[in-house]
């Protein structure tokens, strides 16, 4: 991947970002392989490319199953495309209710 012009030009600030992601991503309450799947979940929601394919391969190098990482998809599913129905349910039923009334 090639250096982003804040790596570039702001290299502390650059290095101050790695160092959360490292800090934020370690073990802890939540494991880091938990960590990775769940940064899987947010790239695809993100609509982020390259970071799922970062966070994939790190989620695997963690021990991730296939299984694993088809359940947090499912997640994203469930997530980004219930909640559209949701959210949108009172608009679409307004305009439909005009349109009726028309």
């Amino acid at each position: 991947m090639e250096k982003s012009l804040i790596e570039e030009e702001l290299n502390e600030v650059w290095k101050s970002y790695l160092s959360l992601v490292d800090g934020i991503m370690a073990e802890g309450a939540l494991s880091a392989k938990i960590k990775e799947l769940m940064a899987v979940v947010l790239s695809i929601a993100g609509h982020c490319e390259p970071c799922i394919r970062i966070h994939l391969r790190r989620a695997i190098k963690l021990g991730a199953t296939r299984k694993e990482i088809a359940e947090s998809i499912a997640v994203t599913l469930l997530m980004m495309g219930g909640p559209i129905d949701v959210w949108t349910r009172s608009t679409i039923k307004e305009v439909m209710d005009q349109l009726r009334a028309i």
